[in-house]
């Protein structure tokens, strides 16, 4: 039976039988990977507590017909922070069921950089301070900008999206209107004949594209303004939705809570 190597995030598991589990993990080389834990969940496990989620392991696999048998498994690290407050969790399950519900296991063509994404995004989330919901709502507006960036849904910002006219450099001599439907920004031409257009005010529109451009540690460091996060997080949410044609019940979960 032929057998392979990866090192993974632990993203969901679902308990199978008595003993078992399916384990769904994100791989540096691979990508997306289900495969079944045997005995797991019995005290004496092999595994013990290696396969929990969030933790990054390096394991070895059979391939089976359906699912995959993991034989190995060994920790590299884990985010032991994030299972300690309700509001690191809950922002870590909506980066997991991003991932989740978009990615395939035959989908592993840029699995690197996706893996990399995931690891940077939970370690933020990890040294988040508790309750520190301002921090970590950025936070998932970074990995979901960069996450469009990675899987080719990149909106566009420096040409109209129906026209494709340039737009100014600034976005500032004129109304800044950004389409979900049409991918980006509008033109003032194109933005009288669109419905649904989303406004953004120079400080939302600079913050859309600091989200896309700047690195995550300088994003953290910078005072970012309440409502232009809030509108630019609503505007990400309603986007990653629609291009992805997937529905993300943590995007749910948190408008109720919140």
């Amino acid at each position: 039976m032929p057998t392979y190597k990866a090192k993974a995030i632990v993203l969901k598991s679902y308990k199978l039988g008595e003993a078992d589990k399916i384990i769904k993990m994100y791989s540096k080389e691979k990508g997306m990977i289900s495969a079944v834990a045997k005995g797991v969940r019995k005290t004496k496990s092999r595994f013990g507590g290696r396969l929990e989620l969030n933790n990054i392991i390096d394991i070895e696999l059979h391939k089976g017909k359906s699912l995959d048998i993991i034989t190995q498994a060994e920790t590299l690290g884990s985010f032991k922070n994030i299972p300690k407050d309700f509001s690191r969790f809950t922002y870590s399950e909506l980066i997991s069921e991003i991932v989740l519900k978009t990615q395939d296991e035959e989908n592993a063509d840029f699995s690197s950089t996706l893996f990399k994404l995931i690891y940077v995004t939970f370690l933020n989330i990890d040294r988040c301070p508790e309750d520190d919901i301002k921090t970590l709502k950025l936070i998932a507006c970074f990995f979901i900008a960069r996450f469009l960036r990675i899987t080719g849904y990149l909106p566009m910002l420096k040409n109209c999206a129906i026209c494709y006219k340039e737009l100014d450099s600034d976005a500032g001599k004129g109304p800044i209107s950004f389409s979900t439907r049409y991918g980006g920004l509008l033109c003032s031409k194109c933005i009288k004949g669109s419905k649904g257009a989303t406004s953004l005010n120079k400080t939302s529109f600079r913050l859309l594209k600091d989200l896309l451009e700047e690195k995550i540690e300088d994003l953290l460091d910078i005072e970012v303004d309440s409502s232009a996060l809030k509108r630019v997080y609503k505007l990400f949410e309603k986007y990653l939705v629609y291009h992805t044609e997937s529905r993300i019940r943590c995007f749910d979960y948190i408008r109720k809570i919140s």
